[in-house]
């Protein structure tokens, strides 16, 4: 059975998380697999970097996307009161008032059933 010389990574717990093969090596020849190495973790940083900012970024657009779809729910609720196919609830008309010019929070569960049909559907469209 032959035997090999290898370099072991391990966890915080002790277990194995990398195994490498090593082999001699001139020292022009190590410093060029460092900067071979450092080329790669820069280039892993930056993966994970751009995936960060990309999940950032959806994670914004998603919010950007509900407050939209929360709008338009609001709109065809306000479009059906108007012409009398459901009832106002003044406390919903309120709180709405005060979450788009008064930064409140809107408390959802608190809204119309009828509001909350509508935001479903617009939400699943």
């Amino acid at each position: 059975m032959e035997k090999l010389l290898v370099a072991t990574f391990y966890d915080k717990e002790n277990k194995c998380q990398r195994v490498a093969k090593v082999k001699y090596v001139e020292e022009k020849e190590y410093n060029r697999l460092r900067n071979e190495q450092e080329q790669y973790l820069n280039d892993q940083d930056n993966k994970e970097k751009h995936l960060n900012d990309y999940c950032n970024n959806v994670t914004k657009r998603l919010e950007k996307l509900e407050s939209k779809d929360l709008l338009l729910a609001k709109s065809i609720y306000d479009n059906f009161v108007d012409r009398g196919l459901i009832n106002d609830d003044d406390k919903f008309q309120k709180d709405f008032y005060d979450f788009i010019f008064n930064e409140c929070d809107l408390d959802l569960t608190k809204s119309p059933n009828d509001f909350q049909i509508i935001l479903r559907k617009v939400g699943n469209l």
